[in-house]
């Protein structure tokens, strides 16, 4: 058998090193690509995956629990354990320990206990109040009664002060009397004036004839009252047809992909609203921020012009504070539909049930 000559494998192997090129330069494209895999989230929810140092990304742990150990694979569950006595985790994380619940002041009452997935929540003693806009670092003792002159507009709560205003139902003696005077003077005038232009006639007999006085003054005083009559209705229909276009503005209960939410059993409404005014600033867009303040009829100055989630959240507290009882997460979901934001309230609905802070309404 002929062997082949060495130069012969000299030559050969250049060719096969160069053969080879294609199939090494596909091996590191396919290799970057699966390490670019890790990125698309399409797999999951952004917020409930975190992203390890070596570039696996892992499941977070549930509210209620904290992490003890990674996972070793992509997209894996993390290990987590639950919360100890006197302590929560509100959120789902990837925190090594939970947070040490609060302990009431002694100026305040307990509402609710701290639960695992909960804080304690806290209010001001009777006769006391602090307000929701500021840290409580102390209660303030209401006013005990109103100024001289002004009456009670609210009571004392635990988040505001008695409200006074002026007793629009009080009026002065001497005005009082002042205006009996004038409506007697302007009802005898009117009698006058028209008994002088009565067109008077002749029944047969030779006498001319007027309506009585009473029946003029009753005529005229049915008349002034018709008038103030069809005012407050007119006024009353302009107010009900703004009140109707204001409501064809949101859509109704059937028209939403969601149903309606309430707080959950013992938390405080306006507390459980205000403590995910940052999960809305995280959902909504940016750039819709100003378009969302105008929709909720705020004020240009109240509307926020910055781009950070603390500028997003006063913007939110100030309608909340103009709204007070009234604002509600279902009139903030129902305005974001209305913006074409309902992929947004969607999402965000899904985040409260899914936390425990809100549920859905039962007929």
């Amino acid at each position: 058998m002929r062997r082949p000559r060495r130069g012969s494998l000299w030559l050969a192997a250049p060719l096969l090193l160069l053969s080879a090129a294609p199939w090494e330069a596909s091996a590191v494209t396919l290799g970057k690509r699966d390490s670019l895999d890790s990125l698309d989230l399409g797999w999951g929810r952004e917020d409930d995956y975190y992203r390890k140092s070596d570039g696996l990304y892992c499941k977070k742990c549930p509210a209620g629990t904290y992490l003890t150990k990674e996972c070793e694979e992509q997209r894996g569950s993390s290990t987590c354990e639950p919360c100890g006595l006197g302590e929560y985790m509100e959120y789902p994380n990837a925190l090594l320990s939970c947070q040490e619940c609060s302990k009431c002041k002694e100026d305040q009452v307990e509402l609710s206990p701290c639960q695992p997935q909960r804080n304690t929540v806290c209010a001001c003693s009777n006769g006391t109040f602090c307000p929701p806009e500021h840290p409580c670092e102390m209660c303030q003792k209401c006013q005990p009664r109103c100024p001289k002159g002004q009456v009670m507009l609210k009571p004392c709560t635990p988040y505001s002060d008695l409200q006074c205003g002026p007793d629009t139902a009080a009026f002065p003696s001497y005005l009082k009397a002042l205006t009996g005077i004038v409506a007697i003077a302007v009802i005898v005038t009117g009698i006058a004036v028209c008994c002088w232009k009565c067109r008077c006639s002749s029944p047969g007999d030779g006498r001319p004839s007027c309506k009585n006085p009473l029946e003029t003054v009753k005529m005229l005083w049915c008349k002034t009252e018709n008038v103030g009559t069809e005012d407050n209705n007119a006024n009353t229909e302009t107010e009900r047809d703004r009140a109707a276009e204001r409501q064809e503005m949101l859509p109704s209960r059937s028209e939403r992909p969601w149903r309606t939410l309430v707080p959950a059993p013992e938390t405080e409404p306006s507390q459980v609203l205000k403590s995910y005014f940052y999960t809305f600033g995280r959902k909504v867009p940016r750039d819709d921020w100003k378009r969302f303040g105008h929709s909720l009829n705020l004020e240009d100055n109240d509307i926020t012009t910055g781009k950070t989630l603390d500028d997003f959240y006063d913007m939110m507290r100030r309608w909340q504070n103009r709204e007070g009882s009234k604002a509600s997460v279902n009139t903030l979901l129902d305005t974001l539909e209305r913006l074409s934001l309902g992929g947004v309230a969607e999402d965000i609905c899904d985040t409260l049930v899914r936390e425990g802070r809100f549920q859905y309404e039962t007929s």
